[in-house]
């Protein structure tokens, strides 16, 4: 089991690539370098190059568990490390969606710890998540959530997966307490907010239980569930979608309206909603999924009440790495509210 970076050693990382059939021979060096950089919140991240006796991949991707005992607790609480194992172990999404795969992995559900080695998507761009979204990073990334969601749609292996929350399970349904507690102390790293964000911030809690209930029924698929742009690879072929610690069974458009809220920087979401959304419908249908543009509209309003307390409660209780991870959860957490006030008077 690799429980931190230091347990990156070439023989360990290249026996479990040899065990798992994707290298022979032995790694004979592996030089470790940490990839948090202010987006690995809930985990640890690190590239590692080998080089081998035999044959085998030039560099994978680490994904460990997280080294801040305050954000494992997070991740204890809501399975999030069970849910990426799963993922990757169950449903391998890389055969038919826009995803890495997965070299090898293991998991302990006795201890709840496990770990990744990924293919590294080393010719592929990262995103800025702080300064937000280009155009083209926010069509690409919505075109890769729609062919996401149409790889798994009305999907029934989903609704028999124990370790794979829906909306109404108590794990995501309780997020809404999770805002009750957290709302007050979210403010006050902000630096407070104006009276209008306090307001709509209210209302739409109070359309947070109709949202978990709607979004329970009708077409689901496999929600990401934190598609950020930390999360977003660009590549030759479009963009690649990474981390499933999130991973739901829900409505799909709540991942363009998480990714829209938290992404883009508020001016641009405002110009860019209505091509996004027409996009994201687009690409569901040459994927051979049919969804009226209304309904498109109407569950993206509600993923943004769905999405309230996530902003809220990440930056009163997580702990960020570094700077970079601290100006991340703020301006999350005020494009988040921004989204909100804009769309909960639409409801109705």
């Amino acid at each position: 089991m690799f429980r931190d970076l230091g347990d990156l050693h070439a023989d360990r990382v290249g026996g479990a690539l040899v065990a798992a059939g994707v290298a022979t021979g032995r790694a004979v060096d592996a030089r470790v370098e940490p990839l948090d950089e202010g987006t690995g919140f809930l985990g640890s991240l690190a590239r590692v190059r080998l080089r081998w006796d035999g044959e085998g991949p030039n560099s994978v991707v680490a994904k460990l568990p997280t080294t801040i005992p305050a954000n494992q607790d997070i991740v204890d609480h809501f399975g999030y490390d069970r849910r990426e194992a799963g993922v990757y172990r169950d449903l391998r999404p890389w055969e038919q969606a826009p995803a890495p795969r997965a070299l090898a992995q293991e998991w302990d559900e006795t201890s709840g710890r496990g770990w990744l080695l990924l293919e590294d998507l080393h010719d592929h761009a990262s995103g800025d998540g702080v300064a937000g979204a280009t155009d083209d990073e926010a069509f690409a990334t919505v075109t890769a959530l729609a062919r996401w969601h149409a790889s798994f749609w009305n999907d029934d292996r989903l609704s028999a997966l124990d370790w794979l929350p829906s909306s109404t399970d108590p794990v995501v349904a309780g997020y809404g307490n999770i805002f009750d507690m957290t709302w007050e102390l979210a403010v006050d790293r902000l630096g407070g907010v104006g009276d209008d964000i306090a307001e709509a911030a209210r209302s739409a809690r109070g359309w947070f239980d109709r949202a978990v209930a709607e979004f329970s029924t009708g077409d689901r698929t496999l929600v990401h569930g934190d598609a950020r742009l930390d999360n977003v690879r660009f590549g030759p072929a479009g963009a690649v979608l990474l981390d499933f610690q999130l991973a739901a069974h829900g409505r799909g458009v709540y991942d363009v309206a998480f990714f829209c809220a938290g992404s883009l920087a508020t001016d641009d979401r405002r110009r860019l909603e209505p091509a996004l959304l027409e996009r994201y419908r687009v690409a569901l249908a040459e994927a051979g999924v049919e969804i009226p543009a209304e309904e498109v509209w109407r569950d993206y309003r509600l993923g943004h009440m769905l999405n309230l307390p996530n902003p809220v409660s990440a930056i009163a209780v997580v702990t960020p790495a570094d700077e970079r991870g601290a100006e991340f959860l703020r301006r999350n957490a005020e494009r988040g509210l921004a989204a909100v006030a804009d769309h909960v008077g639409l409801l109705g």
